[in-house]
């Protein structure tokens, strides 16, 4: 057959079925020219032929399968059926109130960051105002350089002890306007590079750190995960601007996204790590 197909172009192999199931059932299309041959080699009851096959015909034969095969057949040894086994984890959605407290941190360099500005007595042009712009954008430089420079500084610190570390950092950088510049009334510039320089390092930290940890929960978990990225912004960009449109002070918001991180923390010790625990012990140790 395969000389024949080889010689002549033609088709000599119309259909090649293999369903799952205990056997390899195939099925082959008999070539005009090939057919005297096999009518003169056919023997009744001989194999699975009763009678010689015709021009047209098919051949159909029944060979049975190894386990290994039966599992083959039914996609246990795939790499597909290991992703169809990673979609029926269910998810564990409290990992979005988690990205979710974490990412809010990140939103003092949306419209927040004007807020801080003003209280700081800072104008929108001049040297200050640069001086400001640069240390917001610390934000980016921190997230870039612990992103990739964790494994080396913290080579030595178990995955999950990161993003406690990091949840801290995240407290630590939003807590420094409200409480220095909105509630003692510091216009110290080093508070800027000291909040912005925190979170960014932090968020370098727990971005790829935490996606990572929640891996053995499955695609669905992580998905979640990712929702609380435009949530967080959604949160505080439009709900609480239009708190304060009516008249909420815009520090309140700012204490939130504080007040926000250690119940983040708490639901990721008491319902996200004893989930790593059952699946996967020695990645939650």
């Amino acid at each position: 057959w395969l000389k024949h197909f080889g010689r002549s172009g033609r088709r000599g192999l119309a259909d090649l079925a293999v369903p799952r199931g205990p056997g390899l059932r195939s099925t082959m299309m008999i070539a005009p020219e090939e057919a005297p041959k096999l009518a003169a080699a056919a023997t009744p009851g001989d194999g699975p032929c009763t009678q010689a096959p015709s021009a047209g015909s098919s051949v159909t034969s029944t060979t049975e399968t190894s386990p290994s095969q039966e599992a083959f057949g039914r996609g246990g040894l795939t790499i597909g059926s290991k992703a169809e086994l990673e979609e029926d984890i269910p998810p564990r959605r409290l990992v979005l109130v988690v990205m979710i407290a974490v990412i809010q941190g990140y939103t003092l360099i949306g419209p927040l960051q004007h807020s801080f500005k003003v209280a700081m007595r800072i104008g929108d042009k001049g040297a200050l105002s640069h001086v400001f712009t640069q240390a917001a954008a610390l934000v980016q430089w921190g997230k870039f350089a612990m992103t990739l420079g964790q494994n080396v500084i913290f080579s030595r610190v178990p995955p999950l002890v990161r993003v406690y570390i990091a949840m801290a950092g995240i407290a630590l950088g939003a807590a420094i306007p409200p409480l220095f510049v909105f509630t003692l009334g510091s216009q110290w510039l080093g508070w800027v590079f000291l909040s912005f320089g925190l979170i960014g390092l932090s968020l370098g930290i727990f971005e790829c750190t935490f996606l990572n940890v929640i891996t053995p929960l499955g695609p669905l978990t992580k998905s979640w995960a990712i929702m609380g990225f435009p949530g967080a912004f959604f949160i505080i960009n439009v709900l609480g601007f239009l708190l304060v449109s009516f008249g909420v002070p815009v520090e309140a918001l700012f204490w939130y996204i504080v007040a926000g991180v250690p119940l983040g923390a708490v639901v990721f010790a008491t319902q996200i790590v004893p989930a790593l625990r059952q699946v996967a012990p020695r990645t939650s140790g």
